[in-house]
């Protein structure tokens, strides 16, 4: 894959206004993008989430799932009402902003155009919902149920640091971002068609897992499905951004598969050769949140986990002010390698319940040792 062409499907994504119920920019977006790819095959389920699945290519009983989630944290319009300087907004906030980083920051509606730009007021926890309550003044009304974003830039490169890419919401459309591109190329890299390695874009993650549940609920997903959530998550002091994807052995709930999460590593590393040079990687426990992964291992499902490291969680600045995201695009061309790796490597993947690799490895070294044991028992 090209980084540009990754470049170019990132931008167009991460340039889509997004929110909790309110993803249909990029639900948009992904239909335009199935539409140009003779390859794939677009389903859209009951709850809005969409899977994109590979055309000629024989159903499995264990697919490998690539899995994102189309939302980003945003505000819901409640009401409108006059003000003596325009109108008062009132609001929900979806998802995860501390409360510190409102007062002031400015918003914006997405009720077609430009939009209605909004500043915040003031916030308060709202116990019915368990969501914030936003009050936010504006020039112009808003109506009832517009969805609203952080008033910033959708996408750009840094110009300081052209590998930086700054974005209203990484976290997650990096992830579909990257999904994409993966899927783009799939018949290039499996042409005889044999892997199923398939797409799920959910909703409304940033409330609750809300589409991922729904997804693992409705049967839809074989019960032997492989499902490896792709996230943007915080960057950590111990694994940075720039220094490649991360292989995320847990979330700040879970532990995920050890055998699915032991395959994923024995790819990375043969990316990497033999002196680890040929390709950036990270293994880590990424516990500054809870992932999808989590969500779907509760519904009985086996599952890993891929991030790139995130700058400005959720938009919150160490500055105390809320600002873009930020990924690194070698990180994000990283983990589409990774991708492209893990299809080729698909046969090799045990089938759960199967023999590990590793433990033909550890058996050998027992036989080879265990007449020491026998020979000086009370040592």
């Amino acid at each position: 894959m090209r980084p540009a062409r990754v470049l170019a499907i990132a931008a167009r994504t991460m340039a889509c206004p997004t929110a909790p119920y309110r993803e249909g920019e990029v639900i948009a977006w992904v239909r335009a993008f199935a539409a140009r790819c003779p390859g794939l095959a677009l389903r859209e389920d009951a709850y809005g989430n969409l899977e994109l699945r590979r055309r000629g290519v024989r159903a499995s009983a264990a697919p490998l799932v690539l899995g994102a989630h189309m939302d980003h944290p945003g505000f819901r319009a409640l009401r409108c009402t006059r003000a003596p300087d325009g109108f008062h907004v009132d609001a929900l906030f979806l998802g995860g902003v501390r409360p510190e980083y409102f007062a002031g920051a400015r918003a914006r509606f997405h009720t077609g155009g430009a939009g209605v730009a909004a500043r915040v007021v003031a916030a308060r926890p709202d116990r019915a919902s368990g969501e914030l309550r936003v009050r936010l003044a504006a020039r112009t009304p808003v109506a009832p149920g517009a969805f609203g974003t952080w008033d910033l830039p959708g996408f750009r490169r840094s110009r300081r640091d052209p590998d930086l890419l700054e974005t209203r919401a990484a976290d997650d459309l990096a992830g579909v971002a990257a999904i994409l591109a993966v899927l783009e190329l799939a018949d290039r890299i499996d042409p005889a068609r044999r892997v199923d390695v398939r797409g799920l874009l959910t909703r409304a993650e940033e409330v609750g897992f809300v589409g991922a549940i729904a997804a693992a609920r409705s049967g839809a997903l074989p019960r032997g499905a492989r499902i490896v959530a792709i996230e943007a998550s915080k960057a950590l002091a111990n694994a940075p951004q720039g220094a490649g994807p991360i292989l995320r052995v847990g979330d700040r709930t879970s532990v995920f598969d050890d055998g699915l999460t032991r395959w994923l590593g024995r790819v990375a590393a043969e990316l990497a050769g033999p002196r680890g040079d040929r390709f950036a990687w990270q293994r880590k426990l990424m516990d500054g949140g809870t992932c999808e992964s989590t969500a779907y291992q509760l519904h009985g499902h086996r599952c890993a986990a891929l991030c790139v490291p995130l700058g400005n969680y959720h938009n919150m600045s160490e500055r105390g002010r809320i600002a873009v995201e930020s990924i690194r695009l070698a990180d994000l061309v990283g983990l589409v390698r990774f991708f492209e790796a893990m299809i080729r490597r698909d046969a090799d993947c045990p089938r759960a319940g199967a023999p590990d690799p590793l433990r033909a490895r550890i058996d050998a070294r027992f036989r080879r040792a265990r007449r020491e044991l026998a020979r000086d028992p009370f040592a």
